[in-house]
């Protein structure tokens, strides 16, 4: 009786792998605050907010080409490289922002604040690309094999 078969069995089977994937759909993505943390400033905000100082704004230049450029490329979790990529700069105009010593004193300062968790929001959304990236993982998986069988 426990395992009889019942007319609409196929269709709790239906409902239930649906649930599933829609459980599995629904995922966390983090992503950098757009406010600035304090930590990320090499000198305290000792003026206004209507008149920051330029000190404040190239830090601030900086941390917007973090939340718009850079976290999409390394994301959360992932290390930042020792050396700043082409695109980390700060589009400011006539500010000293783009000097090699101050873009990387402020690439110190994002590898410092990176691992973080007070610059990282968690937000949840719908995430289908799980369904494909099985079959990239795969690939690579079997060309690294390929690759280490023919030498």
């Amino acid at each position: 009786m426990l395992f009889k078969k019942q007319k609409f069995d196929w269709l709790v089977v239906a409902l239930m792998a649906f649930a599933l994937f829609l459980y599995a759909s629904y995922q966390p993505r983090f992503r950098l605050r757009p406010a600035m943390p304090a930590d990320f400033i090499d000198e305290p905000l000792a003026r206004s907010p209507q008149n920051p100082n330029p000190e404040a704004k190239i830090a601030g230049a900086y941390w917007n080409c973090l939340a718009s450029t850079i976290q999409w490329q390394y994301g959360y979790g992932h290390a930042l490289p020792a050396d700043p990529p082409p695109d980390f700069t700060a589009a400011l105009s006539g500010l000293t922002a783009e000097d090699t010593a101050t873009r990387l004193r402020y690439w110190h300062k994002a590898q410092h604040v990176w691992y973080l968790p007070t610059v990282w929001q968690k937000d949840y959304e719908w995430n289908f690309a799980w369904t494909t990236d099985w079959v990239q993982n795969g690939g690579d998986a079997l060309h690294h094999l390929f690759e280490r069988l023919g030498k």
